[in-house]
């Protein structure tokens, strides 16, 4: 299955499995959406599998939107990316909920 991004009120919702190709899809496809509207909250428990440029994707769009003087959270963070994000120690780094 395909990842993809939804816009639900201020929380973006990310389904699918995430790996190095969809992380790349999923970037470019929510460029404009983080340049014109940003989210305040990221859900990722429709994501089935992740790999570690999962993880560096959350990495990227939370300094995109720190760079635009936003917050957000990610919610609902699968067990095997929260386990990455320990391996790589950003659970310090991300914001988790």
């Amino acid at each position: 299955m395909a990842a993809t991004a939804e816009r639900d009120g201020d929380t973006l919702r990310i389904r699918g499995e995430l790996d190095f190709d969809a992380v790349r899809t999923l970037w470019d496809a929510t460029e404009s959406l983080f340049a014109a509207d940003p989210p305040a909250r990221i859900d990722l428990g429709g994501v089935r599998r992740a790999s570690s440029a999962a993880v560096a994707l959350l990495v990227a769009w939370l300094d995109r939107l720190r760079r635009q003087r936003q917050e957000v959270v990610f919610i609902n963070v699968p067990a095997q990316m929260r386990a990455i994000i320990e391996v790589a120690d950003l659970d310090t780094v991300l914001p988790l909920a």
